[in-house]
């Protein structure tokens, strides 16, 4: 699955809880009002919500019915590695941290706050940048 590179990346928002759902878009669509915003309420929704429309960042919680979020990373890497992953969560234990990474996952913990959605929106508009950099490059090579 190719996702196609924009200067605004959309989001994934995925977390059991409605409150933190909002939260978290409610602070990243304040930094990055042009950006597409979708949200699911579990592991699994968000891998059929992925299927359905692709987004360059998933921010996802770690506890949630279903599979974890782990899991739906690892699913939806499979079928779009160059997605940017970012599990947000209050289990901070060193277990969930390892598999993270493993699973070339970012960790973030808990609470969502403004500098928090600061440093997701870094990671997002510098990941988006470098996808875009070779199309750039890429258009600038073609004859006119």
């Amino acid at each position: 699955m190719t996702i196609a590179p924009s200067p605004a990346p959309s989001f994934l928002v995925v977390d059991d809880s409605k409150v933190s759902r909002t939260m978290v878009t409610g602070l990243l669509r304040l930094r990055l009002p042009q950006s597409r915003f979708e949200e699911a309420a579990d592991g699994v929704a968000a891998v059929e919500q992925f299927q359905r429309q692709p987004a360059q960042v998933v921010v996802m919680d770690f506890n949630m019915p279903g599979i974890n979020g782990i899991e739906a990373a690892e699913r939806i890497l499979a079928m779009a590695p160059d997605t940017t992953v970012i599990l947000l969560t209050a289990n901070a234990q060193s277990a969930v941290q390892g598999k993270a990474d493993a699973a070339g996952v970012q960790f973030m913990r808990k609470p969502i706050k403004p500098e928090l959605a600061d440093q997701i929106v870094a990671i997002a508009t510098a990941q988006s940048a470098r996808k875009l950099l070779p199309a750039v490059t890429q258009t600038a090579k073609e004859p006119a």
